[in-house]
């Protein structure tokens, strides 16, 4: 019988710590500063700093050469701009998040 109970006191100990790790959760926020980067929660939080931001493909600024006509450059995908909204994933307990696109 206090085999039963440790085990249940165990699984609820394991449970109650992976909730508050929180491995992973989408949120979303606004671009309040370009340089240096600084990104607004929607929920009630202080801004988060370049240094906690990681950019995917489909956020970063990417330019392309023209061949042929005149030549120069294309902007192929815009890099983020103050007040866009953007899609985010809050990665190694709230240390870190990925900008994963636009909304």
């Amino acid at each position: 019988m206090a085999d039963v109970d440790l085990l249940g006191v165990i699984q609820m100990i394991v449970q109650e710590n992976l909730k508050g790790q929180k491995l992973a959760d989408k949120m979303t926020g606004t671009v309040i500063s370009i340089a240096p980067l600084s990104v607004q929660p929607d929920i009630s939080m202080p801004p988060i700093p370049a240094a906690g931001l990681i950019l995917t493909d489909a956020v970063k600024a990417r330019n392309a050469e023209v061949k042929g006509g005149g030549g120069g450059m294309v902007e192929v995908v815009p890099g983020l701009a103050i007040g866009d909204k953007v899609l985010m994933l809050r990665v190694s307990s709230g240390q870190c998040y990925v900008i994963l696109s636009r909304l």
